[in-house]
């Protein structure tokens, strides 16, 4: 009779530890050759009260900040728009220049208008085109505004010229011209400035330019040169429109014809080379007229008194 062997029952690969879940052998050697000890249950990360506070204190500093730049918002609309905080109150000139004590004064009465507006839509560019239309004889402007009320309006005006003598048929008129050919004062002269004589067959209108600005460069550049070169002073000029010449009347009394179509540092060089023929400070001449060009272009034409 054959005994059967009696089948052995595999001992299970885990083992049961109370309280705990079974741990597979085979599964917790495999990780202790590889990573070597793990620890399989995680404690729970404990919670400081120091940092549950900083959490809060950082949230409440954003809270207080969002709520202080939203009333500062809302206070800037309501001063802008429903206040009179920031509406012009005064206009306040200031020149440093000004040949003409009014044009203070009369700045102002322009801009009354901008009065109890609000200064923050203030145009400067606007401002600044509507005293330029009224006043051409000023050549620089600055607008500034001056929180919370105050417009400040800085200005210069052209420099003052030549002194005008006008004679017409109608009338003789004398007046002073800024440098760009404006009249700037009626009736009156500046001794420390050049004077000039126009001819012309109606009264120049002092409304509009009395003397092209580009004419007057070219008068003062003459004038400024001939003094420089020769040493000695021009004492009044004459420009004759019709036929584009300008006289230059010397402290020696007699004059320098020039034509105003051609530069005028031309003609005095040739005037300059005839020097050693011609004696212009001893001489008594009544003109010297260099307008006419010769063949070698040094052509002078004179008269003696």
């Amino acid at each position: 009779m054959l005994f059967s062997r009696k089948k052995l029952t595999p001992k299970p690969k885990y083992r049961y530890q109370y309280g705990k879940s079974p741990i597979l052998r085979q599964t917790y050697n495999k990780t202790l050759r590889t990573n070597g000890p793990t620890n399989f249950h995680t404690p729970h990360k404990k919670i400081s009260l120091s940092s549950l506070a900083s959490k809060v204190s950082k949230k409440t500093r954003k809270l207080i900040i969002l709520l202080g730049i939203l009333s500062v918002t809302i206070l800037l609309v309501k001063l802008t728009f429903f206040s009179d905080y920031f509406q012009i109150k005064t206009i306040q000139i200031s020149t440093e220049n000004s040949t003409q004590s009014s044009i203070g004064s009369n700045i102002s009465t322009i801009l009354e208008p901008y009065k109890n507006k609000s200064i923050i839509f203030a145009k400067k560019a606007e401002i600044i085109a509507k005293i330029q239309n009224s006043y051409t004889e000023i050549e620089n402007i600055k607008v500034n505004k001056k929180l919370p009320s105050t417009l400040v309006i800085t200005f210069t005006e052209y420099p003052l010229a030549a002194n005008i003598t006008n004679i017409s048929s109608g009338a003789n008129k004398k007046f002073i011209i800024n440098s760009i050919g404006y009249v700037v004062k009626e009736n009156a002269d500046d001794p420390s400035l050049p004077y000039i004589k126009i001819k012309t067959d109606s009264p120049v209108n002092i409304e509009n330019v009395a003397l092209d600005p580009e004419k007057l460069k070219y008068i003062l550049g003459a004038i400024s040169y001939f003094e420089e070169k020769f040493g000695m002073k021009i004492i009044e000029s004459e420009y004759k429109v019709i036929s584009r010449e300008l006289h230059l009347r010397t402290e020696k009394f007699f004059y320098i014809w020039l034509d105003i179509q051609k530069p005028f540092e031309d003609q005095l060089k040739k005037l300059k080379k005839a020097i050693v023929k011609l004696n212009i400070y001893d001489e008594p001449l009544d003109y010297i007229d260099l307008r006419i060009a010769g063949d070698n272009g040094e052509k002078i034409i004179y008269k003696r008194r």
